[in-house]
């Protein structure tokens, strides 16, 4: 029994003198669940991506594709740095890290990692940290694939192919150099965006539109007999054909000092009608808008292959704005800016 019992205590002393190895606790060694693929290759995505509706900025779609297979296992490096290496990509960058264009109007792709054990918030390359302490770290063998509206408009049809290459890297006490490098790499991924919640555009067949607002006399004016100029804006809008017909808005943009109330071009200048301004209603005598905020609802016309048509019908009148009226050019500018999806 005596020497049993000291059998037992010397297997414990053991043991406690392994756990505190300081080699140990400087430099990862060998992984537990083995060594990672080089290079571990990004799996196709899904063949077909619908898109949900999204605010601008907002994820429409995302998947989760395998590269390479469950590995690593890395702990007890106190000394170590691990993290990921700078992206080579054939995608063009869009200023923040991780999110690219996708070639698709109005799609942006954001590419991140994890390895699905205990490192489930992506990361995006480069980046890198120094020492695990008593936590343990897998190959990032999971891609995250989001797809970001980036634009008013949202298009359809295949995205254009694409390379991806990164690696992941960790110091070691087993690999001579001691940073063990594992490349996480794709080519030719593409997917093919299908969806039923965007205009993939919406515009006047108009370049622009004129109003011929004649040649009123100054007594006119004063007289406020001056006749009113109807125009409309028409518009249409692509790449869906829905039972409910979405709203498309109107707001404008000008020299206006409120809704309703466009200056004239070179207000002040030698020349230039004097208390004149250009007053604009809609055709339901509602001031035109000029902020996004109280941007108005056109007025939905009819459906055509494959788009839908709107219209915004309003009216222009030469109005006085102060006592001293005088006669001179009133031309003025008035832009508009469509609000959709």
């Amino acid at each position: 029994m005596k020497t049993l019992r000291q059998a037992g205590l010397f297997a414990l002393a053991l043991g406690g003198m392994m756990g505190t190895s300081a080699y140990a606790a400087d430099y990862c060694g060998r992984p537990e669940a083995g060594e990672p693929l080089n290079p571990s290759i990004i799996a196709s995505l899904p063949a077909i991506t619908t898109l949900r509706y999204a605010p601008i900025g907002g994820v429409m779609a995302s998947h989760q594709v395998d590269a390479g297979r469950r590995s690593g296992g890395w702990s007890n490096c106190d000394k170590s740095e691990r993290g990921m290496t700078e992206v080579v990509t054939s995608l063009v960058s869009r200023g923040t890290k991780g999110l690219y264009d996708s070639g698709v109007p109005g799609v942006g792709i954001r590419i991140g990692h994890i390895s699905n054990e205990g490192w489930y918030t992506p990361g995006f390359p480069p980046f890198s940290s120094i020492g695990l302490g008593l936590s343990i770290s897998y190959f990032p063998r999971t891609v995250t694939i989001d797809f970001v509206r980036t634009d008013i408009g949202v298009g359809k049809g295949d995205m254009p192919s694409f390379n991806y290459k990164t690696s992941y890297f960790i110091d070691t006490s087993y690999t001579n150099p001691r940073r063990a490098v594992y490349a996480i790499e794709g080519s030719g991924l593409t997917t093919k965006f299908e969806h039923n919640a965007f205009f993939t555009t919406c515009y006047t067949p108009k370049s622009s539109t004129e109003v011929n607002m004649g040649r009123p006399a100054v007594e006119q004016l004063k007289r406020g007999s001056v006749m009113e100029q109807p125009f409309a804006l028409d518009v249409v809008c692509e790449g869906l054909n829905p039972t409910v017909k979405p709203p498309v808005k109107v707001y404008f943009e000008g020299n206006s000092v409120r809704d309703g109330l466009l200056n004239l071009n070179g207000v002040g200048q030698p020349g230039i009608a004097k208390g004149v301004a250009i007053s604009l209603l809609s055709d339901k005598n509602v001031a035109l808008p000029f902020s996004k905020a109280r941007a108005a609802t056109l007025a939905w016309q009819d459906s055509g292959p494959g788009n839908e048509r709107y219209r915004f019908a309003a009216k222009a009148r030469y109005v006085t704005t102060g006592a001293e009226v005088a006669a001179g050019k009133a031309d003025a500018t008035l832009t508009y800016v469509l609000e959709y999806n």
